[in-house]
């Protein structure tokens, strides 16, 4: 079994309400097709952006069973302001649960908070929970750029711990900054899409290692994306430097507990390092559909230099154990 915990989902309630914005992100129709148009990108919405036979027929040709499906908040709509977000948030949320339930074993989904009201999001939680019965949350990872970040989300974290709920870190913008795209001189492909985008990730999970959340919140689950951006490749060199000028601190690799990682978009190389630094029962497939369609992800889990058994933990194995570990506490 292959289970994809990382993937996008855009339907019609989303369209719906970003096709009255005028500014971004918002979606367009021109000659008669559609176009998602956000501070980074415009590109057309077909395929597995809005059609789930296409998304089911393409994940059975890969191979996958399952997929966890997401709010799409790499967009920004969940960061709009609350009276532009608080209605989109609900209505995709709303269809994200519809999506679960039309599909049994298919997909499983993460909801999208309107994140400019945290009143306002420990409510959606609540709702996404104890009535949709969603396993959890999608947060943008720039919330968790500092510890001053994190703290402010304290009672949204505590009602997640309270929940049990399993919480995605990804790469999105906070409520209080510009949506508008970081201008770089060139090359922004490659500097924006991958360079800035996983030390971001990076900064995220620095700072969620640091803050005391998960001794703080301890039945939230954490999944932080693309194998923790540089991490895997850097993480010797952090706990050097601690050894180096802090001696008494304590080493990163000594505090990501029960942290997950996704391996959505990334190769052999990388899914084998994240298996060395972070253990097998640690990492978990992932594709970023239907931002990715190709079969790098399904060939990255085949081919790379790793057991069997670990293969089947990142496989499917390791997503059962973490979803599993609250649900009863979610189903109470």
């Amino acid at each position: 079994m292959i289970f994809d915990t990382h993937a996008h989902f855009y339907g019609e309630n989303l369209f719906r309400h970003m096709a009255a914005r005028a500014d971004v992100p918002r979606v367009v129709t021109e000659g008669g097709r559609r176009y998602m148009v956000t501070p980074t990108s415009r590109f057309e919405l077909t395929g597995g952006f809005v059609a789930l036979n296409e998304r089911l027929a393409w994940m059975d040709a890969q191979g996958i069973d399952r997929q966890l499906i997401t709010f799409p908040g790499a967009l920004g709509p969940d960061v709009l302001p609350i009276g532009d977000s608080l209605a989109l948030v609900r209505d995709v949320n709303d269809e994200l649960s519809a999506t679960v339930a039309a599909h049994p074993g298919r997909f499983e989904a993460l909801a999208g908070l309107p994140l400019a009201s945290l009143d306002h999001s420990v409510a959606e939680l609540d709702r996404a929970i104890r009535k949709l019965r969603l396993p959890g949350a999608i947060i943008p990872s720039n919330y968790f750029h500092s510890l001053a970040g994190v703290a402010a989300l304290d009672p949204l974290l505590a009602e997640a711990d309270w929940r049990g709920a399993h919480l995605m870190l990804h790469p999105g913008q906070r409520h209080d900054e510009s949506l508008a795209q970081k201008p770089w001189p060139d090359l922004a492909m490659h500097r924006a899409s991958t360079i800035d985008l996983h030390a971001g990730i990076t900064q995220a999970l620095i700072s969620l290692i640091h803050s005391g959340a998960m001794q703080r919140f301890p039945h939230i689950t954490w999944q932080v994306v693309n194998l923790g951006g540089t991490f895997p490749f850097v993480v010797e060199r952090m706990d050097h430097i601690v050894m180096t000028r802090d001696p008494s601190a304590p080493k990163p690799s000594e505090l990501l507990g029960d942290i997950v990682f996704d391996c959505a978009s990334l190769g052999p190389r990388a899914l084998e390092l994240a298996v060395t630094v972070f253990g097998a029962d640690k990492v978990m497939f992932g594709t970023d559909y239907p931002i990715f369609t190709s079969s790098v992800s399904t060939s990255a889990l085949a081919s790379a230099r790793i057991t069997e058994a670990e293969r089947a933990m990142i496989a499917s194995g390791t997503a059962l154990a973490v979803l599993a570990r609250n649900a009863a506490r979610r189903a109470a």
